[in-house]
């Protein structure tokens, strides 16, 4: 009875060793929405995201449809009606960054930090229709 049972007991302990030690991906893909609302009668969201690569990315999405966005440090924008919504990733761990638009204007954008990822983020909705041209001194 022992020699039968104990090759099942061995197989058993190693499927639910293997399970138990299996790890998440880490570059799993994730999203996170950092914001979203309505401008212009157009629904927009803007989130964090991991790309397959493992890269920390930023997205803007009308109607479930990515329009914007970046993995780089390069502000975005994208404008509904007659304002702008601006958005990035924050090069350091500043709970501010400051944006110069297009329109000679410079805002200062609170950033925020997302469940999962590394790094802060920003997301505001400024007047006018406006390009992000870089983060200010």
């Amino acid at each position: 009875m022992i020699a039968l049972l104990l090759p099942v007991v061995v197989v058993v302990g190693i499927v639910i060793g293997a399970v138990l030690n299996q790890q998440e991906d880490p570059n799993a893909e994730k999203s996170v929405t950092l914001d979203e609302g309505t401008l212009a009668a157009t629904q927009w969201r803007v989130t964090a995201e991991r790309d397959i690569d493992g890269e920390t990315c930023t997205f803007l999405y009308v109607d479930g449809v990515q329009l914007a966005g970046a993995c780089s440090l390069t502000p975005q924008d994208a404008s509904f009606g007659d304002q702008t919504v601006v958005f990035g990733r924050s090069a350091g761990t500043a709970d501010a960054v400051s944006l110069q638009l297009t329109d000679g204007t410079v805002v200062s954008i609170d950033t925020r930090r997302a469940d999962g990822f590394d790094g802060r983020f920003y997301v505001q909705v400024v007047p006018g229709v406006v390009d992000a041209e870089r983060i200010a001194p």
